[in-house]
């Protein structure tokens, strides 16, 4: 068993210096859009609406995954759509899922007529693609909608009026754009909530998920180089579990982006009945030493009462590891600022947790990686899936 184990870490140990050496490369093919950005229809003489409202639908989808909410259509809007959805075929649902979208961006559209540019790179195979790499299946895994329907050729020569598949766009007739917007959501977060993803982690025994060998996952996991994404996402996942059983909201976003872009109070949010309770800062770089004015400052901005910092490496620093030391360095900024070892907040949810817990814990922080919206990196993901598989062959 600790051959094995010590080959496994070896392993891993090469994987994360290859990960760690191509970092900015692969920081850079991440931070590239998912999918092609609309180009000015000039330059390429193609309907780039097409284009925007693919985007447009895959954006909401990713929001929606991601935690966001929607409003609710008038109620004979959803039932059209429960309608539709219980009677139509795969290619139908991608297809009016677009249509929809569509409408929003070209509200001259007439409802009849068949977009120009449907078929092809830029629309239905498009839409196909980014639907499947999203793990989602309400669309059934098709290639592409227009070809499954018969548009082939002139697309404008097929009317939709016509065509019973498509009653559901009869149903709006007359649907003002804050509606239609409710109604293309509702249809987005239907398709949302299909996604299926493989969990890197299957139903265990206590036996095998016990505090050390959960333990040895969690280290394993946050010591992997992903330039914050894992170790954000577990700490994330972990307080999501945990804060369920209170009714509490974790929230949290891409590791990259500002949070003051972004209007949040820090990496991880906490919300209790409707209110900011909580703001994490969950870094592996030491730079936070030099900002805590701005912590300071956000716990002005949004009324919080503590603020916590996890953060790689504390216990190694006397200077924010030993309680006398710690308590003249934040002395000046009169605000209850936590500051924690990474490995501390992970040995102390491995030890509150359940087994069902710690499992629960281990797949959505998979499920976070795995969102375009948050993270969508395959490399980052990858070496996720890799590191649980394989602390699972030595602990079984």
């Amino acid at each position: 068993a600790q051959a094995i184990a010590g080959a496994f870490l070896q392993r891993m140990d090469v994987n994360s210096r290859d990960l760690g050496e191509n970092a900015a490369e692969q920081t850079n093919f991440a931070m590239m859009p998912m999918w092609s950005e609309p180009m000015p229809s000039k330059k390429l003489g193609r309907n780039t609406m097409v284009e925007a409202a693919v985007n447009s639908a895959l954006g909401r989808i990713d929001e929606i995954l991601a935690g966001g909410k929607i409003g609710l259509p008038k109620p004979e809007y959803r039932q059209a759509i429960e309608n539709m959805l219980h009677n139509q075929k795969p290619s139908v649902r991608a297809a009016l899922l677009f249509l929809l979208f569509y409408w929003l961006e070209d509200r001259a559209w007439n409802q009849r007529d068949v977009p120009t540019g449907t078929r092809g790179a830029y629309g239905d195979k498009l839409l196909s693609e980014q639907l499947e790499q999203r793990g989602i299946t309400l669309h059934g895994n098709i290639t592409a909608f227009g070809e499954n329907l018969g548009w082939k050729g002139n697309v404008t020569k097929f009317d939709l009026s016509g065509d019973k598949r498509f009653d559901l766009l009869r149903s709006f007739e007359g649907i003002d754009e804050e509606q239609l917007k409710k109604v293309a959501d509702y249809l987005a977060n239907k398709f949302a909530e299909s996604r299926v993803i493989a969990n890197p982690l299957p139903p265990v025994g206590d036996d095998v998920l016990t505090f050390v060998r959960s333990k040895l996952l969690l280290h394993e996991l946050v010591r992997t180089p992903s330039e914050g994404h894992i170790q954000q996402f577990l700490v994330a996942a972990l307080l999501q579990v945990h804060r369920t059983r209170f009714g509490a909201e974790i929230k949290t976003h891409h590791p990259h982006a500002a949070d003051k872009f972004d209007g949040t109070a820090g990496d991880i949010e906490e919300w209790f009945n409707g209110e900011l309770s909580r703001a994490y800062e969950v870094t592996v770089r030491d730079d936070w030493k030099n900002r805590v004015s701005n912590f300071q400052a956000k716990m002005d901005a949004f009324k919080l009462s503590k603020y916590v910092i996890i953060a790689s490496n504390i216990n190694g620093d006397p200077q924010w590891s030993e309680p006398a030391k710690l308590l003249v360095s934040m002395k000046p900024y009169g605000r209850d600022i936590a500051i924690i070892d990474i490995l501390d907040f992970l040995n102390v949810f491995a030890a509150e947790l359940t087994a069902i817990e710690l499992r629960n814990a281990v797949n959505l922080a998979y499920d976070y990686i795995c969102n375009q919206k948050l993270c969508g990196r395959a490399d980052v993901r990858d070496a996720y899936y890799l590191i649980v598989s394989g602390w699972l062959d030595i602990q079984t």
